[in-house]
């Protein structure tokens, strides 16, 4: 791939990075602090955009990519078509969200409002479409990585895109807390509708003309097709695929199950208004993980994916834990240090973990990269829909914020444990060895059928 194309792929997460900032720290704050929404319900809904993948769309729109071209090219339209799927459905959101009207205090009237709201069932369905565009956007856009870009440079790839993600959202992020000042329901709507025009325009110059019509995939990175069904077989029998799907899991619960919880912890906790929880949390945690992210995935090659993971697991674990010190102590001094910490942990894990998906594809990068999303979504979705969930049981039981977050956080520092314990087992040949086993058996199996 020529160095113009590898730079501006690198670029296409960027309108990701505006879209999820605005929806993971600004929308979910305002549902749980202005509108009274309740956390479980308004995680719930942002945890919705993960919830297709759950039920296998990445693998069959990796496998779909794998199989099928359209006007020639296999990965660039299924980007597009999630482009346009995710900016549709962010732009409605904000208006949609003020149409959520909930009361009551007990669960049962909590449940019994929400069953019969008719503005959070437009909600259910916006965020539906968003994850589903999400969901198709990203699997295309990660196989086509794999495709075409040399395993040495993969990490590097990774390390700059979602660099420029992180860096994106917190630049959005400050931008779009200054202007909400003076907040108002008009004001949010007109700061999703910029942000999605810019999101669309970003992905259109990412992505277009980077994959050749036509192309033939470099040797060795992708081998024969298999049927969606034959897909399944293949990562429902293999034990090392299985393995690699639960680091998977557990490796990006520990990672994303906080991201949506940081704005309402500063609000509840320290009591900090939007335009203050917006210029912390991204620019402090998010700047030294934008930092260490780009630092380790140009360091990768050198000291290797599983050094990279164990330094940001140690990391992460630590910062999480002077997160609740600085909670309780209600020290922002400590707290401020505490998110440089978890940054970096956070900024070092991620690039490795998603450099090591990358590579673990044994030449079938739709299925498998479908397969690595699935798992992926689904600890993001439990890991935001279960931060509601802890926040508002814990919170009911104690009536102290601070108990609910730390509930959250120590989750996450026991993940990081996990990940590490299972890290030593993962092995990239024995992985493409059963993948190779594996697929001769279903190739043998269906001629013998």
């Amino acid at each position: 791939m020529k160095t113009i194309n590898l730079v501006r792929i690198s670029l296409f997460q960027m309108g990701f990075g505006i879209m999820l900032g605005f929806v993971q720290d600004i929308l979910n704050r305002v549902m749980i602090k202005e509108l009274f929404i309740p956390a479980t319900i308004a995680l719930g809904l942002i945890s919705l955009k993960e919830l297709l993948a759950i039920f296998g769309v990445k693998v069959w729109i990796g496998n779909l990519s794998d199989r099928f071209s359209i006007l020639g090219y296999r990965r660039t339209p299924y980007i597009l078509i999630g482009l346009v799927s995710c900016v549709v459905s962010f732009i409605l959101s904000p208006s949609a969200a003020y149409e959520v009207h909930m009361s009551g205090t007990s669960f049962s009237e909590i449940v019994s409002v929400a069953l019969t709201d008719v503005g959070l069932w437009k909600l259910c369905l916006i965020f539906l479409v968003f994850g589903f565009g999400l969901q198709v956007a990203t699997t295309a856009y990660y196989a086509l990585i794999a495709d075409n870009v040399a395993e040495e440079h993969i990490g590097k790839i990774a390390g700059a895109s979602w660099t420029l993600m992180v860096l994106t959202a917190i630049i959005s992020n400050l931008t779009i807390g200054s202007y909400l000042k003076v907040f108002s329901p008009e004001r949010l709507t007109q700061v999703a509708e910029t942000c999605g025009l810019i999101a669309f325009l970003m992905g259109l110059v990412a992505v277009l003309g980077v994959e050749e019509r036509n192309a033939v995939v470099t040797k060795g990175k992708e081998k024969h097709s298999i049927t969606f069904p034959q897909s399944i077989r293949l990562l429902s029998s293999s034990p090392r695929t299985l393995q690699f799907a639960f680091y998977v899991f557990i490796s990006i619960f520990a990672l994303f199950a906080n991201e949506v919880v940081m704005d309402p912890f500063g609000a509840e906790v320290f009591g900090m208004p939007v335009s203050a929880t917006t210029k912390l949390f991204k620019p402090m945690m998010g700047g030294t993980q934008l930092i260490f992210m780009l630092l380790t995935g140009f360091l990768l090659s050198r000291i290797g994916f599983k050094r990279g993971a164990y330094f940001g697991n140690l990391f992460g674990a630590i910062g999480f834990g002077m997160i609740i010190m600085a909670g309780f102590a209600r020290d922002m001094t400590l707290l401020r240090i505490a998110l440089v910490v978890t940054g970096a942990g956070l900024g070092a894990a991620s690039v490795s973990n998603i450099t090591m998906m990358m590579n673990m594809t044994a030449g079938r990068s739709g299925v498998y990269m479908g397969l690595w999303g699935t798992a992926q979504s689904l600890a993001i979705f439990l890991g935001h829909s279960g931060a509601g969930v802890i926040r508002d049981v814990v919170f009911s039981l104690t009536g102290n914020h601070m108990m609910a977050y730390s509930g959250i956080f120590i989750l996450e520092i026991i993940a990081f444990a996990i990940s590490s314990l299972v890290l030593p087992h993962i092995s990239k040949e024995a992985f493409e060895a059963e993948s190779e086993a594996k697929i001769s058996g279903i190739a043998a199996a269906a001629k013998a059928g």
